[in-house]
């Protein structure tokens, strides 16, 4: 697997989605970008290789997230910060468990934010926006207790946690440098601007149909590639997706002369976070490919110019 691991990545360093209702537009960037400002100073309530709960008020509801502290954090330079959102009827500790995030955040050095979206992040505007500005509190909550690195700011998740981070893709660009949804993703509207992203998608998805169908609580899904094709035009892509072969039953899609790195994961595998020995979502066993670590090297490679 090792060899495996670091083509895989290596690939992913070198080529360097959002379904709107009809109509529907992210709302405007209407903060500045977050300043670092817990740099050189003590981390709070917050300790080094620890992982904390904390509280939060945003739009008039308490809220919370967890927040992984890096073993080697040094408040005298600035981290990096992913953040990691769980799917439908998951919670924040599920999620870091399923994509292992935790020791990673140790091993690579950097923030790892999970926040809760209670049951789920939920499609309508109402719910989206709201969410929204609860990431924007978040990540203002972090950056004035920890040095952050407001260019190396991502985000990651699974399911309805895909549809978030790239939701947030959209909705939040002054904030997020690259995205990386999993088992779900959005479709860009036209008012979206280009940032990198890579997905991964399972052909045998029963929840969040490969090749599109009706999804509960959201509706109609066009399907991964269509959506991922979506992203390609909106991250201003003319060359011919690369299609590559990684295992007999995983293949990249590359696509190619784009403003913003355009990488699509398909396996055949179901609803499923590849790489994990967790089956969660509908059960089946989740592909043999190194998620975590390739989204990660992705965004290590992808931070705002």
């Amino acid at each position: 697997m090792k060899p495996i691991v670091v083509s895989l990545m290596a690939s992913a360093i070198v080529c360097g989605l959002p379904l709107l209702a009809a109509g529907d537009e992210p709302p405007s960037a209407g903060v500045a970008s977050v300043v670092g400002g817990g740099c050189g100073k003590p981390a709070a309530d917050l300790a080094a290789g620890k992982t904390t709960n904390r509280a939060i008020a945003s739009g008039g509801s308490n809220r919370s997230y967890l927040v992984h502290v890096p073993a080697n954090y040094d408040a005298g330079k600035p981290w990096p910060v992913v953040l990691n959102f769980h799917g439908f009827g998951g919670n924040p500790e599920q999620q870091n468990a399923l994509s292992a995030f935790v020791p990673m955040s140790d091993k690579e050095g950097f923030i790892l934010v999970t926040p809760d979206g209670g049951i789920g992040w939920r499609f309508v505007q109402s719910a989206r926006d709201a969410n929204t500005a609860f990431v924007r509190d978040v990540v203002k909550s972090v950056s004035a207790d920890l040095c952050v690195d407001t260019k190396r700011i991502f985000a990651a998740g699974k399911s309805q946690g895909g549809f978030m981070s790239s939701w947030l893709g959209c909705a939040a660009p002054e904030i997020f440098a690259a995205i990386a949804p999993v088992s779900g993703m959005y479709e860009p509207t036209e008012s979206c601007g280009p940032i990198p992203i890579m997905q991964f998608h399972g052909r045998a998805d029963s929840m969040i149909p490969f090749g599109g169908g009706k999804v509960l609580v959201l509706g109609n899904y066009p399907g991964a590639v269509a959506v991922m094709e979506k992203w390609a035009h909106t991250n201003q892509c003319s060359g011919t997706p690369e299609t590559a072969k990684i295992t007999s039953h995983v293949q990249r899609v590359t696509y190619g002369n784009c403003k913003a790195a355009t990488i699509q994961y398909i396996t055949d595998a179901g609803h499923t976070w590849p790489g994990t020995s967790v089956r969660e979502g509908d059960n089946s066993k989740p592909a043999d490919l190194p998620a975590s670590e390739l989204i990660w090297a992705f965004f290590k490679a992808h931070p705002k110019e």
